[in-house]
C-alpha cells in the first residue's frame, strides 16, 4: 500500500532471492553430509549431553520493584558415561537433567539411540552415536 514506502519492496524481493538461494543449496547438497540437525540454543549445549537443558534469562524483582537481568544456568557436570557397545568410557559435559534421562533409559546407548538425531542438540552427542551405531553393525556382522 501506499504507506509502506518504496523500501519495502526491494527488502521482499532480496529477501526472497536469499531464500531461493538458500532452498537451492540446501536442494543440492547430498542427504548424507547433512547428518546433524541443528536447534537453537547455546554453544555450549551443543558440546555435551544437556538433555533439552540451556541458559535461561530473566529478572531478579526487587522490593521496590527495580528489575536486574539475570541468566540462570544449568547444572553442568563433567562425566563419564560408560557405553556397552563401544565398552568404553565416553566423557561428557552433562547437566543433571541429562543424567537422569540416561539413568531411565537404561544406560548411555539406550539414551542416545532412543532419541531423533535433531533431539540430541549435540555435536559430540550425535558422534557418540554414530559411533554406537557402528560399534552396534559391526558386532551384528
Amino acid at each position: 500500500g501506499p504507506s509502506r514506502g518504496a523500501g519495502w519492496q526491494r527488502r521482499m524481493l532480496s529477501w526472497g532471492t536469499a531464500r531461493m538461494m538458500r532452498v537451492m543449496t540446501m536442494a543440492e547438497t547430498p542427504t548424507h553430509v547433512r547428518t546433524f540437525a541443528t536447534r537453537r540454543g547455546s554453544g555450549r549445549a551443543a558440546r555435551g549431553l544437556y538433555g533439552g537443558k540451556d541458559v535461561g534469562f530473566g529478572n531478579m524483582v526487587s522490593h521496590s520493584e527495580r528489575k536486574t537481568r539475570r541468566m540462570w544456568k544449568p547444572n553442568v557436570q563433567k562425566k563419564r558415561l560408560w557405553s556397552e557397545s563401544l565398552g568404553d568410557w565416553v566423557k561428557f559435559n552433562v547437566t543433571t537433567q541429562a543424567m537422569r534421562c540416561v539413568d531411565k533409559a537404561g544406560g548411555l546407548d539406550n539414551y542416545l539411540l532412543g532419541l531423533k538425531d535433531g533431539k540430541i542438540g549435540s555435536i559430540q552427542g550425535l558422534a557418540a552415536k554414530r559411533r554406537i551405531e557402528a560399534a552396534l553393525a559391526e558386532k551384528g556382522r
